[in-house]
């Protein structure tokens, strides 16, 4: 995905909601230069920023990525949410959770 794409999405969402960039920035702890530059496609928002850019928006992180979804992106926000998790434990859990959920679909599989 390139980033004017993400750029985009952004301010969709922020104009939607009425928000001005530095409301923005104020919401996410960046600047309103850096917002301007996200949403220009001039600065690259680092996947680990996707979350509180979803949650300030409103919005799911795969809003970011559009209609078109690839593998590539699902693995980026999956990894963006792991990336939240506050402690080991919760990382570990959140990863025997995820391995049971596959085990069960796999058995579900013909």
């Amino acid at each position: 995905m390139t980033t004017p794409h993400i750029g985009t999405y952004i301010r969709q969402a922020r104009e939607q909601l009425g928000m001005t960039q530095e409301e923005l920035a104020e919401r996410v702890q960046k600047d309103q230069r850096s917002i301007s530059e996200y949403e220009n496609g001039r600065r690259r928002l680092a996947a680990a920023d996707l979350p509180s850019f979803a949650e300030a928006l409103g919005v799911s992180v795969l809003y970011f990525y559009g209609h078109q979804v690839s593998d590539e992106d699902y693995v980026v926000a999956l990894l963006a949410q792991f990336d939240r998790l506050p402690t080991s434990e919760a990382k570990r859990s959140a990863i025997e959770l995820l391995t049971v959920f596959s085990d069960a679909l796999e058995e579900g599989t013909p």
